[in-house]
């Protein structure tokens, strides 16, 4: 029950199942902060990888240190996280957005400049379409996509 701490929450569904993730946000939403974990791979095809100096095997999304069952980060990308937030942990929209931007805004220090699309702060913006899938990205003021 420490309110400083931040629970970072890689939620892929190979990490944390989507039950605990309801969980955590429903016992602490405002200490929640999704977090990706990703490696060269977020995003991409199953295929061979490379992590430092370490091989990395991804089939089916999950990064593997090749020839083991050990996790290798994550393919995760923010958008994942935040999709499976709403649509496999139930999260509240609000809450899933929050952690993502105004958490680790505070837990930077930084809740003073960014974190909130408002006057006077540093903000990027991504709209989602229906399904929480990226339909534009503003960055710097340009549109992007």
């Amino acid at each position: 029950d420490n309110s400083e701490v931040t629970l970072e929450l890689i939620l892929d569904g190979l990490h944390v199942h989507p039950t605990v993730a309801a969980m955590l946000f429903r016992e602490a939403p405002d200490r929640v902060a999704l977090v990706t974990d990703a490696m060269a791979a977020a995003g991409a095809s199953d295929g061979n990888y490379r992590l430092g100096d370490l091989n990395v095997t991804v089939h089916d999304g999950l990064a593997v240190l090749s020839g083991t069952n050990t996790i290798a980060g994550s393919t995760l990308t923010q958008d994942a996280a935040l999709r499976n937030a709403v649509t496999r942990a139930g999260v509240d929209p609000v809450h899933a957005v929050a952690a993502l931007t105004r958490t680790p805004a505070r837990v930077l220090g930084e809740s003073h400049r960014f974190g909130r699309l408002h006057t006077g702060y540093v903000a990027d913006a991504v709209l989602l379409d229906h399904d929480w899938r990226v339909t534009t990205v503003v960055a710097d003021g340009a549109v992007l996509s």
